[in-house]
């Protein structure tokens, strides 16, 4: 197999062999492959890639596994915990924090969950004169706000429930259709929650992933229910689901499915 129909020269062979190994890497990331196989799928001789995949192995970003295999080496696995560390969160969700608030003109709200309670991280100031009191470092119950909800996506139902009752919620059939209602949140992929009282407060929130595929935080909108209606809430809810999930990406999750339903949107209360 011909690898190139021009040979490069200087600088630009050094780019081709730096690129050609990252894709090497990059081929490995689902499955090990031999080297046949890795030269089929990118496309060059079987020469080139095991030289290319030799000079991986010695450095650690591949390894050989058994019967000929080739796989991900160990120095990718501590530059991947390195890099984990060093991402600071509200850093990376800044901008898009931003570019939300600025397209809806609502007030956006980043928090992750510590315990039994969300703690709020940052807020992106929207254009509406209606400003929203919660503030950074604010802790509130984790089942009581939209930003908290969408912090159990992942919750098991027992375990909803027993956030639920920590509410205060004591009545059997309320607090099961309240883990209905999550469900529905969870299926539609982000959450509509009427805030618990008399501030008539509407959110919309949505679960942000590592990449790991853990919640890590969440992000929401929030303003009075009035400017929030229906129809509104069905053109948000996605923009707040697609930003939660670049954020996702951004953080190096794997997002298995970029559509967003569309939101359905019902104003049956949030807690029983």
């Amino acid at each position: 197999m011909n690898d190139s129909t021009e040979e490069p020269s200087g600088a630009s062979r050094g780019t081709q062999t730096l690129m050609r190994g990252l894709d090497l890497v990059e081929a490995l990331r689902d499955e090990p492959l031999r080297v046949a196989e890795l030269a089929r799928t990118l496309g060059l001789s079987r020469t080139t890639t095991h030289r290319l995949a030799a000079a991986l192995v010695e450095r650690g970003y591949v390894a050989q596994a058994e019967r000929g295999l080739l796989t991900l080496g160990p120095t990718l696995l501590q530059l991947g915990f390195t890099a984990h560390r060093r991402i600071d969160l509200v850093r990376v969700a800044r901008s898009r924090m931003e570019a939300l608030s600025a397209d809806t003109g609502l007030c956006v709200f980043l928090g992750r969950r510590d315990g039994d309670h969300s703690l709020h991280l940052d807020r992106a100031a929207g254009r509406q004169r209606l400003e929203v009191s919660t503030r950074p470092g604010d802790r509130r119950p984790v089942a009581r706000t939209g930003l908290g909800k969408a912090l159990l996506f992942d919750e098991r139902d027992d375990g909803l429930a027993r956030l639920c009752r920590a509410t205060g919620a004591d009545d059997a059939a309320a607090i099961d259709r309240w883990v209905a209602d999550m469900r529905a949140d969870i299926a539609r992929g982000h959450v509509i929650h009427d805030s618990v009282g008399n501030d008539g407060i509407r959110s919309i929130a949505a679960p942000i992933r590592d990449v790991s595929g853990d919640i890590v935080a969440a992000i929401g909108i929030a303003t009075a229910a009035q400017y929030l209606t229906p129809d509104k809430v069905a053109a948000i809810g996605p923009q707040v689901a697609a930003t939660a999930r670049a954020i996702s990406r951004d953080l190096g999750y794997a997002d298995p499915d970029p559509s967003v339903p569309a939101a359905s949107f019902s104003l049956a209360p949030s807690l029983p």
